[in-house]
């Protein structure tokens, strides 16, 4: 019997042995009797339908699952009624809901059972051999026709067996023995069959009950309670789950804290936690009693939030020196939160805001000087766009009014000196040292298989996230910075870092700052500018035209300028979405087999939250004016930083001194003097190596500490890692293991203080080189 492969196996078995007679004195039983008086076994009926054609069920008739009342199973067995019993069969009778003494005395037999009761003598019952029926427990435990299994002795055993009879069916002998020799088939071992993942189950219930009552059976509902009152010390039933929801935040056991753990790591998951928690905090007066997590109850979180919102708005009325020591104070205070569930949850905006707001203070401590024009770009570009990207990023992460007006009162305060600080001296040092004019070449010789792609005001800060968005997804990726043609706006820089820069001169800078062709002076539209590309052999293509790599390409991709003129600081918020759409369009030019995609700019720009500060300049001193720069006329005086036009010397082009504007309120605009404005990046994307394995990570399951994963495409020769680092081998959880023939792998995390921790699922190759990676959260 204990060879048998799963229980309903050593079931089978014994349902045959009890139909064994000798065929030499004896003729076969006319019937297996199996009684089953507390209807433990009715839950594998289904299953013994199935696997036996010659299996019957006492009940209400249903013809189609060979069930009915005692007068229909008679007939049946008479051959009398469909089904008919297989030739060379012993048709099993099983009998939910009798017990074996219905069949003692004819006189006190039900009615409704005597029509088989004389079967007994022609048929044999299929009982224990102590006379009684075969329970479930029974049967493990028995020496004689049972699997001599060890089971504990308590009453939570015996009712978790009943409940997970479905789920043992299936459980190998084999591993029901070794349980046994370790003393571990107790109630929690027969509620882990139902329940695979009890940590789930109980968050899941806490947070939508009712939903998570109609989803489950019967069975799996009974196995949380028993293992919330065993293992939590907590009733559902009779605590309910405010009373659940105040355990989980207080953690008075381990248990509660590792499901703590598991509600932090993926929060989303369990949507109604969030408000049941925030109702079961408890009162000032009670939270002495409880041993708690700081970061358990949304309200503190939102106290300290507001808190931090207060802070922020009363940086203005510090000094900025000390202003920006209360950022670096503020951001150690509230680092912590960041780790917290409501960080997840998107509860802390301000939180995550002020991690920039301190690199922003810290960047802008020291001042951005040089002595020379090449100077300057070179602080910029090692360190001082560090600035910009942390105005970018502490913008970003707020999205409700009162969080944006906190933060864009500390950033203007702390931002704007430094900024101020430095474009005056870059406007000092040009007025001395021009920057270089159409001398300097911008875009160098573009060769065929070269693909340029125009990004409008890709700022040299974004040009830097753009490059650490690149990295590891193409080939190697180079970024060098440039000039722009002055002034740093599209109509004058644009053409200035095209491939056709050499066939256009300019006279006037008109109302546009628009240069014309050489060859006839015209004004150069955009369709002339397209001409010229077309003369040159240069392919003009559109947002999703691939082109021919052979040649030579230029496209326009993005629309940074446009958003930051329509949304003025909003931009900061849109920066992801617009990147991830030109890398996107990187990558497919290099997918179609461009050799080498080159990203360039024209210009850069000014974003200063609640406006730029105004600058005058009287209209009748200008020819044209923009926001950032503006066109004077020839005889005119004005006492602003002036320079030459890109395209022709002779015309003189002013801008407000630092970083004003010449209107009111504007809080993004470019065609100034700064590095910010006039230091732009340049980038250089070649592709990469296909890898040899073309294998994907298509699923991952965990059930409890044990994940399961499986894999799509060529996955000959692959393993499967969990670690903590991708490529460090030293911080595996389970090992590697190669992956099956299916495609399909398992692993095991020991050490079960991991459960609800971060890790990451890696796919190697034959030479353990990191195919794919993907964040997993253990035991969820």
């Amino acid at each position: 019997m204990t060879q048998s492969n799963t229980l309903l196996d050593a079931l089978l078995a014994s349902l045959h042995k009890a139909a064994d007679y000798n065929r030499d004195d004896a003729v076969p039983p006319a019937a297996i009797l199996w009684t089953d008086e507390k209807r433990e076994w009715e839950r594998l009926a289904p299953r013994l339908r199935s696997a036996l054609p010659h299996f019957f069920v006492l009940g209400p008739y249903d013809g189609a699952n060979r069930t009915g009342p005692a007068i229909w199973l008679r007939c049946v067995l008479a051959g009398k009624a469909p089904p008919f019993v297989p030739a060379g069969a012993v048709p099993i009778l099983y009998l939910p809901g009798v017990s074996r003494s219905a069949f003692r005395d004819p006189e006190s037999c039900p009615p409704e059972l005597k029509p088989i009761f004389e079967l007994q003598f022609r048929g044999q019952l299929w009982s224990h051999d102590n006379g009684k029926d075969w329970t479930v427990s029974s049967f493990l435990q028995a020496e004689k026709g049972g699997l001599q299994l060890m089971l504990a002795k308590d009453q939570a055993t015996a009712t978790s067996i009943r409940r997970a009879v479905e789920k043992l069916a299936d459980v190998p002998v084999a591993d029901l023995l070794a349980k046994s020799a370790a003393g571990e088939l107790n109630a929690g071992y027969f509620d882990s069959l139902i329940i695979e993942d009890l940590v789930d189950d109980l968050l899941s219930w806490l947070s939508d009950p009712k939903a998570a009552r109609a989803r489950w059976g019967a069975g799996r509902w009974e196995a949380l309670c028993s293992r919330c009152v065993a293992d939590y010390e907590f009733d559902p039933v009779r605590d309910g789950e405010l009373v659940g929801a105040e355990k989980l935040g207080t953690q008075p056991k381990a248990v509660w804290k590792t499901a703590w753990r598991r509600f932090a790591a993926a929060p989303f998951r369990y949507p109604g936690l969030e408000g049941l928690l925030r109702k079961a905090r408890p009162s000032q007066k009670r939270q002495s009693l409880f041993s708690q997590a700081e970061e358990a109850w949304p309200q503190d979180n939102e106290a300290e939030e507001t808190a931090l919102r207060q802070a922020l708005l009363d940086v203005p009325s510090e000094q900025v020196a000390a202003a920006r020591s209360t950022l670096l104070e503020l951001e150690g205070r509230h680092r912590p939160r960041r780790e917290w569930v409501w960080a997840k949850l998107n509860r802390s905006p301000l939180a995550r805001a002020v991690e920039h707001l301190a690199a922003l203070a810290a960047v802008t401590a020291a001042p951005l000087t040089g002595s020379t024009t090449a100077d300057m770009p070179k602080a910029y570009t090692e360190g001082g766009w560090k600035a910009d990207a942390a105005v970018l990023d502490a913008l970003a992460a707020v999205a409700l009014p009162a969080d944006q007006e906190a933060v864009s009162a500390a950033v203007a305060h702390v931002y704007a000196p430094w900024l101020r600080d430095a474009a005056e001296l870059f406007q000092r040092l040009v007025k001395r040292e021009p920057l270089p004019g159409s001398e300097a070449p911008r875009l160098g010789d573009v060769p065929p298989g070269t693909c340029v792609v125009f990004a409008d005001g890709l700022r040299y800060d974004v040009g830097q996230k753009l490059l650490a968005l690149l990295a590891g997804r193409v080939g190697p990726v180079q970024l060098v910075h440039q000039f722009v043609a002055l002034p740093s706006v599209t109509p004058t820089a644009k053409p200035a870092v095209s491939p056709v820069a050499s066939k256009i001169k300019g006279t006037a800078a008109g109302e546009e700052f628009r240069p014309c062709l050489a060859s006839d002076g015209k004004d150069l539209t955009p369709e002339r500018f397209r001409r010229l590309l077309a003369d040159d052999e240069v392919q003009f293509l559109g947002a999703n035209e691939p082109g021919d790599p052979t040649g030579k390409g230029w496209t326009e991709f993005g629309n940074v300028d446009k958003t930051g003129h329509d949304e003025g600081a909003g931009l900061a918020r849109r920066i992801p979405e617009l990147l991830a759409g030109l890398v996107r369009r990187i990558e497919s030019l290099l997918a179609r087999g461009w050799q080498e995609v080159r990203v360039v700019t024209d210009h850069g720009w000014l974003l200063m939250p609640n406006g730029l500060p105004k600058c005058e300049l009287p209209k009748y001193l200008t020819a044209t004016r923009w926001r950032r720069c503006a066109v004077v006329k020839p005889n005119a005086t004005v006492e602003l930083p002036c320079f030459s036009w890109f395209w022709a010397e002779d015309v003189r082009i002013a801008c407000p001194e630092g970083i004003g504007c010449f209107m009111l309120g504007e809080e993004y605009h470019h065609g100034g003097l700064s590095l910010q404005e006039c230091v732009v990046p340049q980038l250089s994307i070649r592709p990469g190596k296909q890898p040899m394995v073309a294998a994907t990570i298509e699923q991952v399951k965990w059930a409890g500490l044990r994940c399961r994963v499986k894999l799509a495409g060529q996955f000959d020769g692959c393993k499967v890692s969990l670690r903590d680092k991708a490529a460090d081998a030293s911080t595996s959880l389970a090992g590697t293991r190669p992956v099956a023939k299916d495609g399909s792998v398992a692993l095991i995390v020991e050490d079960d203080q991991r459960e609800g921790t971060a890790a990451i699922l890696v796919l190697l190759d034959g030479a353990g080189n990191v195919v794919e990676k993907m964040p997993v959260t253990v035991g969820g």
